[in-house]
Order: structure tokens, then sequence, then C-alpha cells
């Protein structure tokens, strides 16, 4: 029996089961016995978390790595002794009068330029990281450490993978896009800063 025989074969063992597929619309269909249904029910196009990621990295001296939940913590906040805060693609709901806040808009996608908004980012880091600066998106595992990722490639002269590695030791669930990470490695930053 050749391959393509005993693959068929196989198939033809695997219990029947229904599909349901969310497109990045929100939009689901059921996928039955091959055949594609377009369902009335649309959605949201993410997983909702509800455990809340409180954790703060600290990433070198004054640069610290998070999700968005411990942003609305001002006891977490006041703990790291953070004065700044950078969102990237994500507008803080609360702000505290005694910290500063800037702003990138980045989308979590592989085509989204991330050049553009590195030169901003690491001009912001630079600029207050003598007196801790926080840098976040949504979930802190792709944007934010991105843009960390950036800073320290820029400001210890090393490539894209000792800085990855670097961020990754402290907080082991980054993991930047596909698109991010071809545009980092092909990034000359030195100059940056």
């Amino acid at each position: 029996m050749d391959l393509n025989s005993l693959i068929k074969n196989k198939k033809l063992e695997l219990k029947k089961c229904k599909t349901i597929v969310t497109n990045t619309l929100g939009q689901k269909y059921e996928e039955h016995n091959g055949i594609k249904r377009k369902l009335s029910f649309t959605g949201i196009p993410f997983v909702i978390d509800n455990k809340p990621d409180l954790q703060i990295a600290q990433i070198i001296q004054g640069l610290f790595l998070s999700s968005q939940d411990p942003i609305i913590n001002k006891e977490i906040l006041q703990k790291h002794k953070i004065r700044h805060i950078l969102s990237i693609g994500i507008d803080v709901p609360v702000k505290f009068d005694d910290i500063n806040y800037y702003y990138c808009e980045l989308l979590d996608l592989p085509e989204s330029d991330l050049i553009i908004v590195i030169k901003k980012c690491i001009r912001i880091i630079h600029k207050h990281r003598n007196e801790n600066i926080l840098v976040h998106c949504n979930a802190g595992i792709s944007r934010s450490p991105a843009i960390i990722i950036s800073y320290i490639m820029a400001l210890q002269k090393i490539s894209y993978d000792d800085a990855y590695n670097k961020v990754k030791n402290i907080r082991n669930c980054i993991k930047p896009n596909e698109g991010f990470v071809q545009q980092l490695k092909t990034l000359q930053l030195p100059t940056m800063l």
C-alpha cells in the first residue's frame, strides 16, 4: 500500500466532527464534512483573557515590561517606582496624576510598520529611563517586547537574537509576531540613541 492510500484509509477512520472557525472580522463559520456554512452569530475575533497578568518585569535598570493589567493598579506601579508609562497600541483608561503617559499607535499584525514606531519609542524610553518607564501593550507578548528588544539592540549594540534572549530570560511569555521579528532582524539601530 502506498502512502497516499494509507492516508486516505486513515482519514476514513477519523470521527466526524463539526469545526467552528472565527475569522479576523469576528464572523463565525461551521465546517462539517468539507462543507463550510456561515453562522448568524458574530463575535469578537480574539480570545478574551479573564485572568489578569499583574507581573511587571524589570528588563534593565529603569526599563520595565508588562501587559496592560498592572497599569491601573496604583500599588503595583508605586512598588516599582514607575514614573512614566509608554502604551503601545492600547490607550490607558485610568491615569494617575504623578505618572507621565505616552502613546504609540501599533497594531499587532505582521504587516504593521514597526520601524516608524521604534524611532519614537526609543527616544521616549531613553529620555525617561532614569525615572523608571513601563512599556506595555495588551498582553505584553508581542508589541511591547518588540519595542523593548529594539531599545536593547540600540543601547547595547547587539543583534536581535541576543536582545530577544535577554528579554525572554526575564519575561518568558514574550513572542513578537513574525513580521516584527523580520523587521527587527534587518534593522540598523545604533544611530538611534
